[in-house]
């Protein structure tokens, strides 16, 4: 019965509209791949490059995860790859690391493209969290040619620490004295204990063939890139269980798919990759 597992849930899967039979995925053209990122912080004095961090002049723009996904400041925010249970190949790589450098994302994408050309767009965010802002954003857009052509950008961020205010028990609930019942609609989840204060704006390309780890260098930032290829039922089956509501045990059709597998238009400036000796 096992073995008919992602034979059912790719047939499922076919009926719903993001792979209905419109033409969209021709498998004489479609590729599926693994695609895997591992992406961590070098310690500080690790080089004598001087890295250019910028103000951040304010926050209003920022991703902020609410309240309640914090844990001890520390959270696993990417929905697709963290909520997975499943190890990834650089799980061996990151307990090594772990030692010496701050793992910020373990990434494991499932990747459809529908023909070579197309690309695909991943947004993700770091483990670490404070106060709701992570310690790192990013996206990154890959492009199937004849290379797995990689282009990532990186915002990482350096925190100021606020002192929260004290509040007397006694007049807490007194509309008069209660700080956070004035007209400038702040709530008591509106104060800050940290806030994003330095920024640095990093911009990666990579150009790879599948089956190779790649390693993208940065004094501040290190990454390593890894795309396995799939057979296309199998990847199928792999949105299938990722998308799968646990109310219904239905596949999320297209509108409700939250950057499943979206393609886009892209021309992807390519540099030739560094590889570490």
């Amino acid at each position: 019965m096992k073995a008919l597992t992602p034979i059912f849930l790719s047939l499922s899967l076919l009926s719903t509209p993001l792979f209905a039979d419109d033409g969209d995925i021709n498998p004489d053209t479609a590729r599926a791949y693994q695609g895997y990122m591992l992406t961590f912080l070098w310690p500080e004095g690790q080089s004598s490059e001087h890295i250019d961090y910028k103000n951040v002049f304010t926050v209003d723009n920022l991703i902020r995860l609410p309240k309640e996904s914090d844990e001890e400041n520390i959270s696993v925010t990417n929905n697709e790859a963290s909520a997975s249970s499943e190890s990834t190949p650089f799980d061996n790589m990151e307990q090594k690391l772990n030692r010496r450098v701050t793992i910020l994302a373990n990434e494991k994408w499932t990747l459809i493209f529908k023909a070579p050309g197309d690309t695909i767009k991943k947004q993700f965010t770091s483990k670490q969290v404070k106060d709701g802002y992570p310690e790192l954003t990013g996206d990154i857009a890959i492009k199937l040619g004849r290379y797995l052509e990689s282009d990532i950008h990186y915002k990482h961020y350096l925190f100021d620490s606020f002192t929260q205010p004290e509040i007397d028990p006694e007049t807490v609930n007194n509309n008069e004295s209660n700080l956070f019942s004035q007209d400038t609609g702040n709530t008591e989840s509106d104060v800050k204990a940290f806030e994003p204060a330095l920024v640095l704006q990093l911009h990666m390309s990579n150009r790879t063939a599948s089956k190779k780890v790649n390693y993208l260098d940065h004094p501040t930032i290190g990454t390593l890139l890894y795309f396995h290829p799939i057979e296309l039922e199998d990847a199928m089956a792999a949105i299938a269980l990722e998308t799968m509501t646990p109310e219904t045990g239905a596949s999320l059709d297209y509108d409700e798919l939250q950057s499943t597998n979206e393609l886009f238009e892209s021309s992807t400036k390519v540099d030739p990759p560094f590889i570490p000796q």
